[in-house]
């Protein structure tokens, strides 16, 4: 999911390598359309009309913008919160635009879901209409149904960390917010963290990391895959420390089986911490310390925190330290593997005895 940012075009040049960031084009802002096109940036053109439409601008920026490259869509104008207006007016600007060899987008207004949509003169679906619509049920089973039919879907008006993940969790592909176009200094790399927390990319923070722990890479560690972020490693005096967050977007409340956010919204709700013990590197014992998110589902009151892959419930060593404590094919002896672990070689044999999975 990408954030559309209108103006701010020195800001956007210095975050332009990010896979997050895309660029807003509205008639009469102040940013340079040839700047933009230049800037190979994904872009979408907006009408402005929330502001208030102004035909002969939007004119002058579809001449300026008619055929190119990297253009996602372009929204026909629309009436703010009037489904059936918003129609009238896409069936005649839809033709118009497109003949321009641009993507056209259909403003999604309240009501829109009494309506027959026309989804073969679309592209893209632009949600926006009142903010109770716009979060409600009606607005995400559109969305849905636009992703279904493998449409362009962009959320507006995201200017908060709650309208970020309710648009993330409905699938969509892009998003925008006039307070990163008031304030990009500030709200763009902010907007960007939030993003990269969304997706789950691990980013490494650490302040003291040993060279030698992630040497030949991190993939053979499992807080190193997609959801996980490093943000500190400490080499003790007799065990690596490492703390690790972990961040899901659950789909669902595990105890009432009810979908978000179309019927219930799982809100942030703090955090839950575990501490783990992993399999050794180099001969040394590793612990890891957990951070994952929990949530709180409005509509039963249940607060999961969803359970990383690489770890059991209840358990204190991870799957990979217990693969090790039950390998059979050729077991360390249990003094030898009770040291590089960092446990009494007794728990090592009790495991084994019982060949129980987790101690």
């Amino acid at each position: 999911m990408r954030l559309f940012v209108s103006g701010a075009t020195s800001t956007l040049r210095r975050y332009g390598s990010s896979p997050y960031l895309g660029a807003l084009l509205v008639p009469g802002a102040r940013n340079s359309i040839e700047t933009v096109l230049r800037s190979e940036l994904p872009w979408a053109a907006d009408n402005a009309a929330f502001t208030g439409f102004d035909p002969a601008a939007f004119c002058r920026m579809l001449g300026r913008i008619a055929g190119s490259a990297g253009c996602r869509f372009v929204t026909c104008p629309d009436v703010v919160a009037d489904a059936a207006a918003t129609l009238e007016l896409f069936r005649t600007w839809a033709p118009a635009i497109r003949a321009l060899g641009l993507p056209v987008a259909l403003v999604a207004q309240d009501g829109l879901d009494h309506h027959p949509v026309p989804w073969d003169q679309l592209d893209a679906l632009f949600i926006g209409g009142s903010t109770d619509w716009k979060l409600g049920p009606a607005a995400a089973a559109l969305t849905r149904e636009a992703k279904a039919r493998g449409k362009w879907t962009h959320f507006g008006r995201c200017n908060t960390k709650k309208r970020f993940r309710h648009a993330y969790q409905l699938g969509c592909d892009s998003i925008d917010g006039s307070g990163f176009s008031r304030w990009p200094d500030q709200r763009i790399p902010l907007a960007l963290r939030w993003l990269a927390h969304l997706h789950g990319h691990p980013t490494s923070q650490t302040t003291t990391t040993p060279a030698a722990f992630f040497r030949g890479g991190r993939d053979n560690r499992f807080y190193s895959q997609e959801g996980w972020t490093v943000e500190q490693v400490v080499a003790g005096q007799s065990a690596y420390i490492v703390h690790v967050r972990y961040h899901t977007e659950p789909t669902s409340c595990p105890r009432c089986q009810r979908s978000a956010p179309d019927a219930t919204r799982l809100a942030s709700h703090g955090v839950k911490a575990t501490q783990v013990i992993d399999r050794p590197h180099q001969g040394r014992p590793v612990r890891l310390f957990i951070t994952r998110s929990r949530f709180r589902c409005t509509a039963c009151g249940h607060v999961p925190a969803p359970l990383p892959p690489g770890i059991q419930a209840g358990c204190r060593f991870s799957d990979a330290a217990l693969s090790l404590m039950t390998d059979n094919a050729g077991p360390v002896p249990a003094d030898q593997l009770g040291r590089s672990l960092g446990v009494d070689s007794r728990t090592i044999r009790r495991v084994r005895a019982r060949n129980h999975p987790c101690p």
